[in-house]
């Protein structure tokens, strides 16, 4: 029979990870449990979530949700980090996090992102990534940058014509032909 702790443990990992297509392993070995708690901060803070569970739980309910290739992974003190819709900030905790640390803690250990296997390299990759708000403001930056041109364009035959005007009444006032 099944461990009853164990059964509501799969159940809550079950909700938080929902259909979750983005997540994160990190080893965590190492980290007292105030900075443990701190880290955990940071990441909410950042829009993600962490949860330590048993290596074995969590791969159950990976399985269940037909996630395979973790069991590998799933070696050792580890701790799930899931996203939200804000990818880059999260992961930009963890990274300067483990910068601060002195023994550069938590470590990667790999995870998935919208559905493909990341290596361990990947939280250091995606952190070097601009958060979703500036790729946000870089593309509207981009889409206003022709019309701001056109606007421009358009405006300078009415600019010149002003000018030729005044010009014209300018020389009809000193008596010019």
């Amino acid at each position: 029979m099944a461990n009853p702790r164990n059964v509501t443990a799969v159940a809550e990992l079950r909700e938080q990870l929902g259909d979750a297509k983005t997540f994160f392993l990190v080893d965590y070995q190492g980290l007292s449990a105030g900075d443990l708690g701190r880290l955990r901060a940071a990441v909410r803070a950042a829009g993600g979530r962490m949860l330590v569970a048993k290596n074995t739980l969590i791969n159950v309910v990976l399985k269940e949700q037909g996630i395979e290739g973790f069991e590998a992974t799933l070696q050792g003190p580890t701790a799930l980090v899931l996203v939200g819709d804000e990818l880059v900030a999260p992961v930009k905790a963890i990274t300067e996090f483990a910068k601060a640390h002195p023994k550069e803690l938590p470590k990667s250990k790999g995870g998935r992102l919208e559905g493909s296997a990341l290596g361990e390299d990947a939280l250091v990759r995606i952190a070097k990534l601009p958060s979703k708000q500036q790729i946000q403001s870089q593309l509207v930056g981009v889409l206003i940058a022709p019309l701001q041109q056109l606007v421009g364009v358009l405006e300078g035959p009415q600019r010149n014509l002003v000018t030729v005007m005044n010009n014209y009444v300018d020389k009809q006032k000193d008596g010019g032909n």
